[in-house]
């Protein structure tokens, strides 16, 4: 069934373009209809993807989460995107683990961007390339998600495998004051449990929405246990002028376990949960093995902060976006020593105590029938708490797209990006004096896609880009 969808949409995305007013042959009505002239550039709705949830346009596919609900229960991003074609989510043992790996066109989340809002919440640290808590990107918040494939938009950088942009709820006006509330829960196997309450309102000018879920598991895996809860909250204030004010609050903790070795030829091995042998792929990945007898578990934490303000101005719209995100973890683990001991180890602290912030000026101005242009610029700010102020970033950018005829499109942009990086403290060749080094990096990144309409279920498209990979560990 994956298969046949993901088949559906691949077929679907390649028989999309802009979009056309169409006539009738009066001498032959069941003849296809005849292209008479162009109309605005509009949203292609795809129906046959999971009861309408996706949307295709020349650029973009989005995901509304409402109605990919209506075909099954989703809990968290993952379990849409890996739906899609050319993304892959790598699940590391069944069970309670939130921690997938996705892979978006072959590249890990080091190397596409993940986007709440338009604004970016991957970034470099200290203590590993980015810090995505998948865990924390429940659906419970979301309105729709907006994928770009490859590094086709001016609108980011460090993008070659694309752009995961993840659209929140934002809440609706009522007639009264009595709030929308919808109350979720679920027990499966493993004495797993979830529960989710949203509440969504608002009066006058006012409008908000609250979201609070939790999950807890024993896991399938011996000390493979789940602890989870995130929230979010948003307050948007319309304006006289027709622009809108919002404040959005959005988080998550958890603590969980890592699988140990669970060995039958050991003292301590447990017969309630699965086999687990020193050499199982599934407690090798990313760390030393762990054994049973002490702490081997992980706690997490991220908050994002946003302000969002947006004014239409005649045929064109003011954004301007400040946002700050923090994260932190700390990792034990209860590993064996040569010495046939056990001993345990930690890793976190400062060095894993990130804070990333910044803020965006977008203006897109629709002044032209099937052409809408972009203006923007970006400022970020990253550092972890052992090491201040690691990275910064200014950039600017145009983007324009552009229906040309019936049959061509055309996405043209140019991103420029100025970034300052102060590296960990490393000596010189053939001295011994250590010292952060800086390192200053000022890049033109050009995008250009062109796409041929042959038919209206044939379309071939070309794109040339470059991209900025943001310097990690």
């Amino acid at each position: 069934m994956k298969v046949f969808l993901s088949l559906l949409l691949v077929i679907s995305l390649l028989g999309q373009g802009v979009a056309f007013s169409q006539g009738e042959d009066e001498n032959c009505p069941d003849c296809p209809p005849k292209i008479d002239e162009p109309i605005k550039l509009g949203d292609i709705f795809v129906t046959a993807f999971h009861g309408g949830a996706v949307t295709i346009t020349p650029t973009r596919t989005i995901i509304d989460i409402e109605k990919f609900n209506k075909s099954g229960s989703v809990d968290r991003v993952e379990d849409i995107l890996m739906h899609l074609a050319g993304i892959d989510v790598m699940r590391g043992s069944t069970g309670a683990d939130p921690q997938q790996m996705v892979m978006m066109r072959g590249f890990d989340d080091s190397r596409f961007t993940i986007a709440i809002d338009g604004r970016t919440i991957t970034a470099p640290t200290a203590g590993a390339d980015t810090y995505v808590d998948w865990s924390s990107l429940t659906t419970g918040d979301i309105e729709k998600i907006e994928i770009i494939r490859g590094a086709a938009s001016a609108l980011y950088e460090n993008s070659q495998g694309g752009v995961i942009n993840i659209i929140t709820k934002k809440g609706g006006k009522r007639d009264t004051l009595t709030p929308k509330i919808i109350l979720k829960s679920n027990y499966s196997s493993y004495d797993t449990y979830t529960g989710r309450i949203s509440m969504d309102g608002g009066m006058g000018r006012l409008g908000y929405f609250l979201n609070y879920g939790y999950k807890d598991s024993d896991g399938y895996l011996r000390n493979n246990s789940y602890r989870g809860n995130d929230y979010s909250s948003r307050l948007t204030w319309d304006l006289p002028t027709e622009g809108n004010l919002t404040l959005s609050a959005k988080g998550s903790d958890l603590n969980m376990g890592y699988p140990v070795v669970n060995d039958p030829s050991r003292l301590d091995y447990d017969s309630d949960y699965p086999r687990v042998y020193e050499d199982a792929d599934m407690i090798r990945k990313y760390r030393n093995i762990s054994y049973p007898g002490g702490d081997s578990y992980k706690k997490k934490r991220t908050s994002h902060l946003d302000l969002f303000f947006q004014q239409p101005i005649n045929k064109t719209t003011l954004t301007v976006q400040l946002f700050q995100t923090r994260g932190d973890e700390d990792s034990y683990s209860y590993e064996l020593q040569a010495d046939g001991t056990l001993k345990q180890k930690y890793s976190g602290g400062e060095a894993r105590e990130e804070k990333h912030w910044g803020g965006k000026i977008r203006y897109q101005l629709n002044l032209w029938e099937n052409n809408a242009l972009i203006i923007g610029y970006d400022q970020r700010r990253m550092e972890v708490k052992s090491m201040e102020d690691t990275w910064r970033m200014h950039a600017g950018y145009f983007e324009d797209t552009w229906g040309v005829t019936p049959k061509i499109s055309i996405i043209s942009g140019l991103r420029y990006i100025h970034a300052r990086e102060l590296t960990y403290a490393y000596a010189d060749p053939g001295t011994s004096t250590k010292y952060r080094h800086k390192i200053k990096t000022k890049l033109f990144l050009p995008k250009s896609t062109i796409s041929y309409k042959f038919n209206p279920g044939t379309q071939v498209f070309v794109s040339v880009n470059r991209d900025y990979r943001i310097p990690g560990c």
